[in-house]
């Protein structure tokens, strides 16, 4: 039986913004029960849950964040406003980042200091993290983000990036387990940069690979290092894997049911083929209820092992509605969410 668990906006303090780590040096421990702990209790899965963008726009803004990236805190409205329609026409989607550690408030040294922008392609052969430098905002409008290399940027520096989120304003789960991550991962050795809202808050810590875009979350600082340290070697830790963003999610089920049926966690063991809905004979003018399918898909992988050429698997995989919760701290109703879980794994070829 599940216990009770009050809603996750209705307990705690706010985090405030005293400095780029959000107030939390100043703060009490917060309550246990949060979105991330309300996920865990009620047996939420971690997989198949990464974000829909394959393709990111990078800022260095020191901080403190807002609840958005563009927003005209860090920047005038008709930049912040312009970039917004460009990323929006491109499918990008905009992180702040910035060192773990404290920093002045963005604005105190503006037009001083040189900052760096990134832009990254997670798509499959297309991997890469294009960098650039920026001092005032309106040096972004430059960026033509339907190029190829969009702006002055090359591709030189970190290919190599572990991204965590920290933004407090947006989920106190986010700020006050992420930033302990960053800090390991940094001191580790990784090229590390808190950042804003990866997505998932209730998965806090939430932790995103560069240029891959493999992500990761349930993570504290041991967990995290483990998890990086597998990945380095080729491998992917289920426990903690979310999927891989730009990935559609019924195509993230399918691999990570592939991977723990057949007991291969090499990161380059399965390969998509197609991914195709099937076609339903339910009563589709009726909205699913909780825990009822609202969609099944059909997709098709390759298992590579060892020098052979490959063994085709189909999978079915199908959607499922949520009972509404809390999905963040901050949420005032709960939400309904679609969870992917594969039914079959079939031998084809």
């Amino acid at each position: 039986m599940t216990p009770d668990i009050p809603p996750p906006g209705t307990v705690g303090r706010s985090l405030g913004d005293a400095y780029s780590g959000d107030g939390l040096a100043t703060l009490p421990e917060l309550p246990s029960v949060r979105c991330a702990d309300a996920a865990r209790l009620r047996g939420e899965p971690i997989a198949a849950s990464a974000v829909r963008y394959h393709r990111f726009l990078l800022l260095e803004v020191p901080g403190p964040w807002g609840r958005s990236a563009l927003e005209d805190k860090h920047m005038d409205a008709a930049v912040a406003g312009q970039l917004t329609r460009a990323t929006a026409a491109t499918s990008t989607h905009v992180l702040l980042i910035r060192r773990p550690g404290r920093h002045p408030a963005y604005g105190s040294d503006a037009g001083q200091r040189v900052m760096a922008w990134a832009f990254a392609d997670t798509a499959p052969g297309a991997e890469r993290v294009l960098w650039g430098a920026w001092r005032d905002p309106a040096d972004l409008l430059n960026l033509d983000l339907t190029a190829r290399i969009p702006g002055e940027a090359n591709a030189a520096a970190s290919q190599r990036l572990a991204l965590v989120c920290t933004n407090g304003k947006r989920d106190q789960c986010c700020a006050q387990r992420g930033r302990p991550v960053a800090a390991a991962l940094a001191a580790a050795g990784w090229d590390t940069w808190e950042c804003s809202h990866l997505g998932g808050h209730r998965f806090a810590a939430t932790l995103m690979v560069l240029p891959t875009g493999d992500m990761f979350g349930w993570l504290d600082a041991a967990t995290a290092l483990d998890a990086l340290r597998r990945f380095d070697a080729g491998e992917l830790d289920l426990s903690h894997y979310r999927g891989r963003a730009g990935q559609p999610a019924c195509v993230q089920a399918a691999l990570h049911a592939a991977a723990v049926r057949l007991g291969d966690f090499r990161r380059d063991a399965f390969q998509v083929v197609a991914a195709c809905p099937v076609p339903g004979d339910g009563d589709v003018s009726r909205p699913a209820g909780p825990g009822e399918d609202t969609e099944r898909w059909q997709v098709e992988v390759i298992h590579r092992a060892g020098r052979s050429p490959g063994t085709a698997y189909r999978v079915i995989v199908a959607g499922s509605r949520l009972a509404p919760s809390f999905l963040s701290c901050a949420d005032s109703r709960p939400k309904a969410e679609i969870q992917y879980e594969a039914l079959s794994l079939t031998h084809i070829r």
